[in-house]
C-alpha cells in the first residue's frame, strides 16, 4: 500500500469558552439553518480546504462519517410528525445523514463528490478505512476525510446504549499521496499504523466519537 500523508488537519472539541465552532464566514441565511453537527463539519472542512495563507486548495473527493448523523434534526422531525402528522420537505432535507457534508461542499463550491459512511460505533475507523481504500484505487492523489458527532438528545439517552453525555467532536483530514504536499508536523505520522491500532483497541470504545478523540489526541501529540 502506497504511503498516505496528512496535508491538512483540523479538529473541533467543544469547550466552555467555545461551545460551538465559529462559522461567521458562512452567509447569515445559510448559517441560521445549520445544525450544530453541520456547523462542526463546515468549520473543520473549511480549515482543510485552504492553505496556510487562506488560499483555496483544489477541490477533491470527501469521505464523511458519523455514528448518529443529524440525530437532533431527526428528533425534531419525529416530534413534528407526532404532533401534526406531516413532515416538511425543508425539515427533511436538513435531517438526512449526508446533510453536513453536503453543506460543506456547497459552501466550498466543491463538485468533486463525496461518500457518506455509517458504521455504527466503528464509524470513525470504517470511514477512514473507506477513505484510504478509495485513495488506493483512484487516480486522484488527494482526498479528504471528515468525521463529526454531536450530543445525543437527552430524549434518546435511556435507549442509546452508550454513556451519556457522549463525546462531541469533529475532525477533518486532507490526505495526499504526494510527499511534497505533506504537512511537516505530521510527515512521519503513520496513518495506517494509527488505524490498525484503533481497530485493535475497538473493544475499548463505546462510541465512534471515542475512537475519533483517541485519533485526534494521537495526531496532536506528534
Amino acid at each position: 500500500m502506497q504511503k498516505v500523508y496528512i496535508q491538512r488537519f483540523a479538529s473541533f472539541i467543544p469547550t466552555e469558552a467555545m461551545p460551538k465552532p465559529d462559522v461567521s464566514f458562512v452567509p447569515m441565511l445559510t448559517r441560521r439553518r445549520l445544525s450544530n453537527l453541520s456547523r462542526m463539519v463546515v468549520y473543520t472542512s473549511d480549515k482543510i480546504s485552504k492553505d496556510d495563507n487562506g488560499n483555496p486548495l483544489p477541490p477533491c473527493k470527501i469521505t464523511f462519517a458519523s455514528q448518529y448523523g443529524e440525530i437532533t434534526q431527526q428528533l425534531k422531525i419525529a416530534e413534528i410528525l407526532i404532533d401534526t402528522g406531516k413532515v416538511s420537505p425543508a425539515h427533511f432535507s436538513s435531517s438526512v445523514f449526508n446533510t453536513p457534508v453536503a453543506n460543506a461542499t456547497i459552501l466550498e463550491k466543491n463538485t468533486a463528490g463525496y461518500s457518506a459512511v455509517y458504521g455504527g460505533k466503528n464509524a470513525f475507523s470504517d470511514g477512514l478505512t473507506d477513505c484510504l481504500a478509495a485513495m488506493e484505487i483512484e487516480s486522484a492523489e488527494d482526498r479528504c476525510f471528515v468525521f463529526a458527532e454531536e450530543l445525543i438528545p437527552e430524549t434518546y439517552a435511556p435507549i442509546a446504549g452508550v454513556p451519556y453525555p457522549n463525546i462531541v467532536c469533529a475532525m477533518a483530514l486532507r490526505l495526499t499521496r504526494d510527499e511534497s504536499k505533506a504537512d511537516k508536523k505530521y510527515k512521519d505520522f503513520d496513518l495506517n499504523l494509527a488505524l490498525q491500532n484503533l481497530k485493535f483497541l475497538k473493544g475499548n470504545f463505546n462510541t465512534a466519537s471515542e475512537e475519533a478523540l483517541a485519533f485526534i489526541n494521537t495526531i496532536l501529540l506528534q
